[in-house]
């Protein structure tokens, strides 16, 4: 999986936003949608258990409370969802209170962050976005 680009769309009025084509030809027919830092993160099942497993870097172990806290976190704060006919996502199945938080309303960018898409408040975005341009500058040509 390799996803890039920012697309813009518009929720529609069951809070389901259509997938970019690209971003579709690379996911079968589920997508695990988690709520982080503002966005919301899409990963295949395939991806989201690899990006668990980021989080344990000598391996899951079972038999510590840290270890268990964390997964039962990230696993119960992610929703799977269907990929309908049309390619859209139904972002109304996750908790309100988390969906509020991220600020989405109507308008979306959705990004390409190589493993997983986002989909951010297409305002907030630009404003991120904006925030990054001088340190995207030095990362690029002072490194």
């Amino acid at each position: 999986m390799y996803l890039t680009g920012t697309y813009r769309h518009n929720l529609d009025a069951k809070s389901r936003v259509t997938l970019p084509a690209p971003f579709r030809k690379q996911f079968d027919s589920q997508v695990c949608l988690i709520p982080v830092g503002g966005a919301i993160y899409g990963f295949t099942p395939e991806s989201h258990q690899a990006w668990i497993e980021s989080f344990f870097k000598d391996g899951y172990q079972p038999d510590n409370r840290r270890d268990v806290k964390l997964r039962r976190a990230l696993a119960s704060s992610t929703v799977t969802v269907d990929l309908d006919t049309a390619g859209r996502v139904a972002l109304g199945k996750l908790d309100a209170k988390k969906l509020e938080k991220c600020g989405i309303d109507r308008e979306v960018a959705i990004v390409g962050n190589i493993d997983h898409f986002e989909i951010w408040d297409a305002a907030k975005f630009d404003q991120e976005m904006d925030e990054l341009d001088e340190d995207l500058d030095d990362l690029i040509f002072n490194n």
